[in-house]
């Protein structure tokens, strides 16, 4: 008796076709205008969104929907099929009574079946028996004949005198494999946040939050994006990573010089974007700051104020220590581009809290901000190393009062002449605590007093 294999109901989406019926009420929302819409999905018990792409299938399975491309369409339903297979094993076994009912079936170890005794000549040969039923004289014609011959690929048929007791055969394994023996499975965490959907967005959808992405206000960035502009190549154009927030806006946590490439360009229809569901902006921080490190290093600036976004302990205590002081933390490592009470030495500061504490720390903060108002301190840093040198070991007698008089005696700039020629930033530090110290000693005692 032959078996048609039955498919599940399916349809593909070319874009402006009609949509089956069957689909419309698993619809969210309509159909946009790349030909593409969204459905109510499973990820195993998990309820989820997915987006039909233009030529991919939607298979309808035990009335849930499921979205892919055709050709992993049989793939699919294999593994869902294989899936619930393995959830049927899972349920209890009937209780067996004591006394054994009259069963439609064959008992388990009746041989009469001449199935089962094909199962079984498949993987020993039968032993030869006096007498042989037509059946079984058939059914060893039918296995022989199975059998590769020489003329199908050069393979010789078994002896005929072959155990009735298979043995395990010896696998060769090149050199340098090493194989496992052990098959337990290996226990993974469980996976975090839900499957996000590939959509395809215009770039006008797309939207940046300041809190936490990079600047662009440099010359790198707007270079970098010029070039990606003049050169597009959609091989290249990898998935945005986007956040959906809860009002349906979209926030591009990674890609953001592919999204102003792209509304430079201003051709460029849509973008591929990998969409999924953050419980918070410091959520969406947080995920910006662990890609950018896993891929590549990012500048300090950045890496600050993305932790800040996230809530990091240590980055608000510098914000707050910064914002007490009277100063500001610029956007920008440029120093051309500071503006008066901008500092960008955030790595100092940490370094200064983790080893002195946060009085030192404050101390060379609000000395600089009262020492230099309204001027640009491009040699911030190494002005504050040099203070916390100073309050770190200070000289005998020492007077706060008369190290602050010390500080103003020169602009920020003047205090730069000192670091001519200078590298490092602990030779830089101790170029400025000596001259600080030098400048401590010519300070008179009535200008302290008064």
């Amino acid at each position: 008796m032959t078996t048609t294999e039955t498919l599940p109901p399916s349809w593909i989406n070319k874009g402006k076709n009609e949509i089956a019926a069957w689909i419309r009420p698993k619809m969210v929302g309509s159909r946009a205008p790349n030909g593409t819409f969204v459905i109510h999905t499973r990820v195993g018990e998990t309820k989820v969104q997915a987006r039909v792409l233009v030529g991919h299938i939607v298979i309808n399975r035990n009335h849930v929907l499921y979205t892919c491309p055709p050709a992993d369409a049989r793939a699919l339903i294999a593994e869902m099929d294989e899936r619930d297979r393995k959830a049927c094993q899972d349920l209890p076994k009937p209780k067996q009574t004591s006394k054994a009912k009259e069963a439609d079936v064959a008992p388990r170890h009746d041989d009469t079946d001449d199935i089962t005794r094909r199962i079984r000549g498949l993987d020993s040969k039968l032993v030869e028996s006096p007498r042989k039923s037509p059946a079984e004289v058939r059914e060893t014609a039918i296995s022989e004949h199975d059998l590769p011959s020489k003329e199908l690929g050069g393979l010789t048929r078994p002896s005929a005198t072959v155990s009735t007791s298979r043995k395990p055969q010896k696998t060769e394994v090149p050199d340098g494999i090493k194989v496992h023996a052990s098959t337990t499975p290996r226990k993974w965490p469980k996976a975090l946040g839900n499957p996000p959907s590939i959509e395809n967005r215009n770039p006008s959808e797309l939207h940046l939050d300041d809190s936490y992405q990079r600047s662009t206000d440099n010359g790198a960035s707007t270079a970098l994006i010029k070039r990606i502009a003049n050169g597009w190549d959609w091989r290249m154009c990898l998935p945005l990573v986007v956040s959906k927030r809860d009002d349906g806006s979209l926030w591009v946590i990674d890609g953001q010089h592919r999204l102003a490439a792209a509304k430079l360009r201003g051709d460029i229809p849509f973008l591929p974007c990998c969409v999924g569901v953050f419980g918070s902006v410091a959520d969406e921080a947080a995920m910006f700051v662990a890609m950018n490190r896993a891929r590549k290093p990012m500048n300090r600036l950045d890496d600050f104020h993305a932790a800040l976004a996230a809530s990091d302990a240590e980055a608000i205590e510098i914000q707050d220590l910064v914002s007490e002081a009277g100063l500001t933390i610029s956007r920008n490592t440029s120093s051309t581009a500071w503006k008066p009470g901008e500092i960008a030495f955030t790595a100092s500061i940490a370094s200064t809290l983790r080893k002195h504490g946060r009085q030192i720390a404050s101390a060379a903060l609000t000395n600089i901000a009262e020492a230099f108002p309204g001027q640009r301190v491009v040699h911030s840093g190494s002005i504050f190393l040099g203070l916390v040198k100073v309050l770190v070991s200070p000289p005998e007698g020492f007077d706060p009062d008369r190290m602050f008089q010390a500080l103003m005696r020169y602009s920020a700039d003047d205090w730069g002449t000192f670091l001519t020629g200078l590298k490092g930033g602990d030779t830089r530090a101790a170029a400025i605590r000596d001259a600080l110290l030098m400048a401590y000693d010519e300070v008179p005692a009535d200008e302290v007093a008064a």
